[in-house]
């Protein structure tokens, strides 16, 4: 009978090298495909400018449409929602900053009801979004 010689050879512990390896490909998917994901749901081309300020780090993003659409960090408002939130985003942190992307094409009107809603919401540190040229 040889079975203290069975029991010695049995492996009891897990190898993990398979799992580890499932791991890094998942994660390897995970990287590639978050970059495809697009920074913004509405399509705004920016306008360009000779001269261009680097953006606030934390800040909110409020894009405005060629139409008019106006999105709140990838998401649809209106321009009453738009106040509501930022003004208890202002109540929360005084200093918070909004960076604003607007469409070239947006009329003049648009852009300055956007700003003046931010305004009204109690938030002062506003910048625009554009590109150099």
């Amino acid at each position: 009978m040889n079975t203290n010689d069975d029991d010695q050879m049995l492996v009891t512990g897990i190898n993990i090298t398979p799992l580890v390896d499932v791991t890094m490909v998942l994660l390897i998917i995970f990287m590639v495909t978050a970059t495809f994901v697009s920074e913004q749901a509405l399509s705004v081309v920016l306008p360009k400018v000779a001269t261009r300020e680097n953006a606030p780090s934390p800040a909110i993003s409020v894009s405005l449409g060629r139409d008019g659409q106006i999105k709140l960090m990838k998401k649809d408002v209106s321009l009453v929602e738009l106040r509501d939130k930022i003004s208890t985003e202002a109540q929360l942190d005084p200093d918070v900053k909004i960076l604003v992307k607007a469409d070239k094409d947006t009329s003049y009107e648009k852009v300055a009801e956007l700003l003046d809603a931010i305004k009204l919401a109690g938030v002062v540190k506003v910048a625009l979004s554009v590109e150099r040229k």
